[in-house]
């Protein structure tokens, strides 16, 4: 199993890592109020071949709390001095969900450099546009939120019911098949983020906007959905279509398609990046 480290922003925020194996560097980043522990069954698939590197972005997991900082632009900050910090060089970045979206963020702050190749899971393109937006480019940017409805989730969750949301947000990324005791682990993972720094992380990333930056990912690329997936698969296949090396695997129901793929079908997944990553030659 991996072992855990910690390493310093320049903000002073101290941000927890797991590390296991050697060789090409492979990051993964966790989504929105998750934690690099979800990580373990990738990183035990695939640290016989790989330098597996699963952060807790600042405030998740076992990093430590900090008052400010949470914007996707700055974690993708925190992603580009974690690179720099243990001098990782032709990594490729692997982000669910929200940690897609950092990814995003850092090519357009950074560009490909120090990055090899990327993995994308399960990231809209943009999770709110205007209504006025055709119900097609609703659903290739992948926007699973109102305006409205944005907004009393994330007053939700600096509520007193901010638990409770967090456990109904949680069920409905899931397949029936999760456990109670999964469902209790997962919760706890979740909550580790103060449900305040939840809520404008939430507000903040599902208010951008990466449309006009997909495109300038010139790196290939995998990029996972799900057909049972609260994110709309169509909108993985456009994000797909805008990268000119980009590979497309939208996972069927059966194959665990669900937003958590990665914890539906721990194995299958594990094998998917696997066969990329070889394609790759990395």
């Amino acid at each position: 199993m991996s072992g855990s480290n910690w390493f310093e922003t320049h903000d002073n925020a101290s941000l927890h890592y797991l590390e296991a194996g050697s060789g090409s560097p492979l990051v993964l980043l966790p989504g929105w109020s998750q934690s690099a522990a979800m990580f373990a069954p990738q990183i035990d698939t695939l640290c016989d071949r790989y330098r597996c590197l699963a952060i807790d972005h600042r405030g998740h997991g076992e990093s430590h709390n900090i008052a400010g900082g949470y914007r996707v632009a700055r974690l993708a900050m925190d992603l580009r001095e974690f690179l720099l910090a243990l001098d990782l060089e032709q990594a490729t970045l692997l982000g669910h969900s929200m940690g897609a979206a950092v990814i995003f963020a850092y090519f357009e702050l950074f560009g490909s450099d120090r990055v090899a190749a990327v993995i994308i899971d399960d990231q809209p393109a943009a999770l709110t546009v205007s209504e006025a937006e055709s119900a097609e480019a609703r659903r290739d940017a992948g926007a699973i939120f109102t305006f409205s409805h944005l907004n009393a989730v994330c007053d939700a969750l600096r509520g007193a019911d901010a638990e409770e949301t967090t456990r109904r947000m949680l069920t409905d990324m899931f397949s029936t098949q999760l456990t109670d005791a999964r469902m209790e682990w997962l919760l706890a993972e979740n909550l580790k983020l103060p449900r305040q720094h939840a809520a404008t992380l939430l507000w903040d990333c599902a208010l951008a906007d990466w449309r006009e930056v997909i495109g300038r990912i010139d790196v290939p690329a995998l990029v996972i959905g799900g057909k049972a997936s609260l994110v709309p698969w169509e909108s993985q296949r456009w994000i797909a279509q805008q990268i000119p090396a980009a590979e497309c695997h939208i996972l069927e129901e059966v194959e665990g398609g669900y937003h958590f793929a990665f914890l539906e079908q721990p194995k299958m997944f594990g094998e998917l990046l696997a066969g990329f990553l070889t394609r790759q030659g990395l």
